[in-house]
């Protein structure tokens, strides 16, 4: 135990580990008022967690089978995890576990494409109007136009 450690003050001993006398922790309902868990019914919605974190969801050996029947067809690992509404590593995690190889990711721009950003963007065009015209975000135009060795111009009102 180190210094920021924060023992309770008293410790269960191993045989004691796993006996639960306590309630079953409390829900809150939509009107804000508390329940016990085993009264949720199978129509309430899944509780949020705090902030923005969902609830851990764990998938069911159907839905695995599913998930991973689904990609090699050529579902997308983001549309996989909004459909089960899991996390993307999740689904990550599932596939590497059934021994599926991931399919590489496509580059968005060809050589040509790029030439024309570069030529465009040497024009005087924002980053974000010449991202738009061809379809791929901001950070994919820069890196792209990185490589292709021309300089990016610094954003309004910094200074190199």
């Amino acid at each position: 135990m180190g210094w920021l450690s924060n023992p309770p003050a008293t410790l269960e001993s191993v045989p004691e580990q796993g006996v639960h006398t306590a309630p079953p922790p409390m829900r809150t309902t939509s009107n804000g008022l508390k329940r016990p868990s085993e009264l949720r019914g199978p129509g309430d919605p899944e509780e949020k967690g705090r902030l923005s974190n969902p609830v851990q969801r764990r998938l069911s050996a159907a839905e695995i089978e599913q998930l991973i029947h689904l990609y090699p067809q050529g579902a997308s690992i983001d549309a996989l995890a909004c459909r089960y509404q899991v996390h993307r590593t999740t689904v990550i995690h599932h596939l590497d576990r059934a021994g599926i190889a991931r399919r590489r990711v496509v580059r968005k721009m060809t050589d040509e494409s790029v030439a024309l950003a570069a030529a465009r963007y040497e024009q005087g065009a924002s980053l974000a109007l010449v991202a738009s015209e061809f379809g791929v975000h901001q950070r994919t135009l820069t890196r792209e136009l990185r490589r292709a060795g021309a300089s990016i111009r610094p954003r309004r009102g910094w200074r190199r």
